[in-house]
């Protein structure tokens, strides 16, 4: 199925969808539509061999129907309008009788349709422009230094189109995402380790930049994590490097404090609102108005309109992140978080682009009085326990700290663990810069939505191991 004929397809529907609306909730409370369509590609080169494959389009629509206590759905890949039209009332037919449960909170009329800004839109950039890019910066991370035995480029870019009609809503948007990485592997004859270089984006082609600067210190680290050792287990003065800071996180109060969480009772951060769980020094955010994120978009899988929702505010835990269905049975706020992986997948709370707030602090400042720490320098996954709140993260390289500055020595492999609260509380700086990086987060049954974390330097106690 084309873009061209899923764009005439979504003319054709927004004057059907209002009236097929209309006809459902004569008997039941509340019903809508969502059609989506996703498409894209994968470029791979490394040294030995190239490759191009389209993404299998993923063409479709969900009906959902509430009877007054849950949600019906029904997925179709027919978007004609006599298949929709007998899919709905079947679907209306089912959820009956009508419940005398909470009512839904649709929200304000909200219409529109939404593009990224964009120099260059990546459809209209030739395929073989992206191949040769490609190439180019593969060519120049191989010829860095001999001791590197390969190197791979990735890079993928998806299209994502939606309209999402409710009684309420006439909605749309049209969104590239973009994500290149350049991992380059070193050996020493008997060892191989890793570093990466990564760059992500929503909207234009120009966003998307691996420098030559960040290729060399992917060399340099790859090298040095050859005769890198393990470290000490302890407690440790840590500064964490934005994408570790995004990694906690990610994983300190993504999950926790997803709304759909709190209504099955498997998140303790619904215990804590309105609480101190963090330094004062400490804001959050969830937001996916960030411009030109990974993460970002500009309406939901619900039909809401992007927004910021404050998670932490000065410590202080305010609020969830949250899908229709959740925030309304818990009369909570609703946000922009009601995210499918597709067509064919449910909606959950799912995070956007989720980011420790600014402060006033340098990196000079953080380093001054450390006698013996450790700078988090990158990330490479992590896990949360959402009921008792625990955390692990995975840092790929840190770099010793002695006497405030650092001596050369890294360290591979490094561990992070902590009860959430007491770790948030040990953050005594917080920096006055700000990265993103990007990535997936699953839920569920392993569905995957796209996310970026981020945020500033961090100085915090950490328990590394």
């Amino acid at each position: 199925m084309t873009t061209a004929y899923f764009q005439d397809t979504i003319a054709t529907l927004r004057t059907f969808l209002p009236s097929l609306i209309e006809e459902m909730e004569r008997r039941v409370p509340y019903a809508s539509v969502v059609v989506l369509s996703t498409t894209g590609l994968r470029i791979a080169v490394d040294t030995t061999k190239e490759s191009v494959e389209p993404n299998l389009p993923m063409v479709g629509a969900v009906i959902t129907v509430y009877d007054g206590e849950r949600l019906w759905e029904h997925a179709t890949h027919d978007l004609s309008r006599d298949n929709l039209y007998r899919r709905a009332m079947a679907l209306v037919e089912q959820a009956l009788p009508v419940k005398s449960g909470l009512t839904l909170q649709p929200g304000e009329k909200r219409e529109g349709h939404y593009t990224a800004n964009a120099l260059r839109r990546p459809e209209d950039v030739p395929l073989r422009e992206k191949l040769e890019m490609c190439k180019e910066r593969l060519a120049f991370a191989k010829g860095l230094d001999s001791r590197l035995s390969n190197v791979l480029v990735n890079y993928t870019e998806v299209r994502e189109q939606k309209l999402f009609v409710d009684r309420h809503t006439q909605v749309s948007q049209d969104l590239t995402r973009l994500a290149m990485n350049v991992l380059v592997f070193a050996t020493d004859g008997t060892t191989q380790e890793w570093d990466v270089a990564s760059s992500s984006a929503s909207g234009g082609f120009e966003r998307i930049r691996i420098s030559d600067q960040e290729l060399e210190l992917a060399k340099d680290n790859a090298i040095q994590l050859l005769t890198a050792e393990r470290i000490q287990p302890g407690l440790y003065d840590c500064i964490t490097a934005p994408y570790v800071s995004g990694l906690i996180s990610h994983e300190a109060f993504g999950h926790g404090t997803e709304i759909d969480m709190f209504l099955k009772d498997r998140a303790k951060g619904r215990e804590y609102l309105n609480r101190q769980v963090a330094a004062e020094c400490v804001s959050m955010y969830d937001d996916p108005t960030v411009e030109g994120a990974f993460g970002s978009h500009f309406i939901d899988d619900q039909g809401q309109l992007a927004s910021r929702t404050t998670i932490i505010e000065n410590g202080i835990l305010k609020q969830g992140i949250g899908d229709l269905y959740s925030t309304s049975l818990l009369q909570l706020p609703r946000t922009s978080n009601g995210r499918r992986e597709s067509y064919m997948r449910k909606a959950y709370s799912r995070m956007t682009n989720t980011y420790f707030g600014l402060g006033p602090h340098s990196m000079e400042e953080m380093m001054a009085d450390i006698d013996h720490g450790i700078y988090l320098e990158s990330g490479e996954n992590g896990m949360e326990d959402p009921k008792g709140w625990g955390i692990q993260c995975t840092i790929h390289l840190g770099r010793e700290i002695k006497g405030g500055q650092f001596t050369g020595k890294i360290y591979k492999s490094i561990g992070l663990t902590g009860y959430v609260p007491e770790l948030l509380s040990s953050i005594s700086m917080v920096g006055s810069d700000f990265h993103l990086g990007a990535g997936t987060c699953g839920k569920g049954h392993k569905e995957w939505v796209p996310v970026t974390d981020g945020g500033p330097h961090l100085r915090l106690k950490g328990r590394l191991g």
